[in-house]
């Protein structure tokens, strides 16, 4: 997602999803926490398009795609 924009998040997350997030980095070098966020994130928005518009069902839809299949460190 070099040609679009970021924005940097804050978040605070329970201590067991923050270690079960280090356990499974630890092992999959593939990820990194960035890639872990954006796929999470744009699964979630899919699995519950009710809540948003086609176009950013859309967006979320090429982003986890990105993500899952195509991401480069």
């Amino acid at each position: 997602m070099s040609s679009k924009s970021t924005i940097t998040l804050n978040i605070e997350v329970d201590n067991a999803l923050y270690s079960v997030i280090n356990e499974f980095l630890a092992v999959n070098p593939d990820w990194n926490r960035d890639r872990l966020i954006n796929t999470s994130l744009s699964l979630f928005l899919i699995q519950n398009a009710d809540s948003v518009s086609s176009r950013t069902e859309r967006a979320c839809s090429k982003t986890y795609l990105h993500s899952v299949c195509s991401y480069h460190n």
